[in-house]
């Protein structure tokens, strides 16, 4: 089966529910590698882009996929846990986006385990990272000209947040951890990591190795050896060798008119950014490495960016930067302000 760029698109919007046909966020298909929250609210931003009724559900912050914030359904976290633990020295050494010791699993194990013991009651990354630093294995220590002192690799210090059975305090100004009760454990090994690739595969696909390899942080050598023999289907995008879950069908559904999507939201996740927005120029606008930018979904085409901001602590304005003439954004920004708790709306454009 070879599929045209436009079939691939359409079949992932209509995956990420961006067409707002339910109500219940506990029961959408993004939970199932969670949602990023980088930024102030952005995980509440792409809830309300699939959500008939903008909701404030009771999920569970924590640090996961790549070390980056995520809001996760609570029940869920053990055996993600699990299927994240790295499944050897060199996985852990990608992950920690830095060559280090040749032991980096056993030394990622003992900075979880003592990231468990040290947090007894609601502590900040500070605090927390002040008591870790002595315990912590030389290897995983170094100088930060941030804070002029040395403390472990930032890197390694978000990897161990998720196995330790911490989560953050989604209240709180400052980064704040406390403990998820009954917590297992730190993995022993990994375990599920099969049904990340199948989840992926169904949100994003289809895909092939590298792109599964640079979600998660690790190498393509890696993941190869770990890629299933079974359970997916070969299929080519525009010539281009993929694969899908085999339980999966293309879905030629209709896009939404218009859909306003936060910097961090799942469906700008995917690692083919030639797919997803061609233009190289668009690409440097929405995938900034500092102060990314949100995109503007039109009839399943990104048509322009836009950034968000309070004003007067009572109104939601978004600013958009057009790719080419768009509808009106007033209504979808309305549906913004309403998830974020606020009044009113406005758009203006650059």
């Amino acid at each position: 089966m070879d599929l045209t760029r436009q079939q691939v698109l359409l079949h992932r919007i209509h995956q990420h529910e961006l067409d707002r046909r339910t109500s219940d966020a506990t029961e959408l298909a993004v939970f199932s590698l969670g949602i990023q929250d980088n930024t102030a609210g952005a995980a509440v931003l792409s809830l309300a882009a699939r959500l008939k009724t903008p909701a404030a559900d009771d999920f569970t912050h924590t640090w996961s996929v790549r070390g980056a914030p995520h809001l996760h359904r609570a029940g869920e976290l053990k055996a993600f846990s699990r299927a994240l633990w790295p499944w050897s020295d060199a996985d852990a050494r990608a992950r920690a986006a830095r060559p280090k010791a040749d032991d980096m699993l056993a030394a990622l194990r003992h900075i979880a385990t003592a990231m468990r013991s040290i947090v007894t009651k609601p502590m900040t990354k500070g605090d927390l990272s002040k008591a870790l630093t002595p315990l912590a294995p030389a290897q995983t220590v170094e100088p930060c000209r941030g804070c002029g002192t040395e403390h472990v690799s930032d890197p390694i210090f978000r990897l161990g947040a998720l196995p330790a059975g911490l989560r953050i305090l989604p209240e709180e100004k400052t980064v704040t951890f406390e403990r998820i009760h009954g917590w297992p454990g730190v993995p022993r090994k990994t375990a599920g990591f099969d049904e990340l690739i199948h989840r992926y595969l169904t949100l994003h696909g289809p895909a092939g190795p590298s792109e599964v390899a640079s979600y998660f942080g690790t190498t393509v050598r890696e993941l190869k050896k770990r890629w299933p023999k079974e359970g997916l289907v070969e299929v080519t995008v525009e010539g281009n060798q993929a694969w899908l879950p085999e339980d999966v069908e293309i879905v030629d559904a209709d896009p939404p008119d218009v859909r306003l999507l936060p910097p961090t939201d799942p469906y700008l996740q995917a690692r083919d950014r030639d797919l997803l927005l061609p233009d190289k120029a668009a690409q440097k606008d929405i995938f900034r490495i500092l102060g990314r930018r949100g995109a503007i979904l039109v009839d399943g085409e990104i048509a322009g960016s836009w950034q968000g901001k309070v004003v007067s602590g009572k109104r939601y304005e978004v600013t958009a930067t057009p790719y080419r003439p768009l509808p009106d954004l007033l209504p979808e920004t309305e549906l913004l302000a309403q998830a974020k708790g606020l009044d009113d709306a406005s758009v203006k454009s650059n």
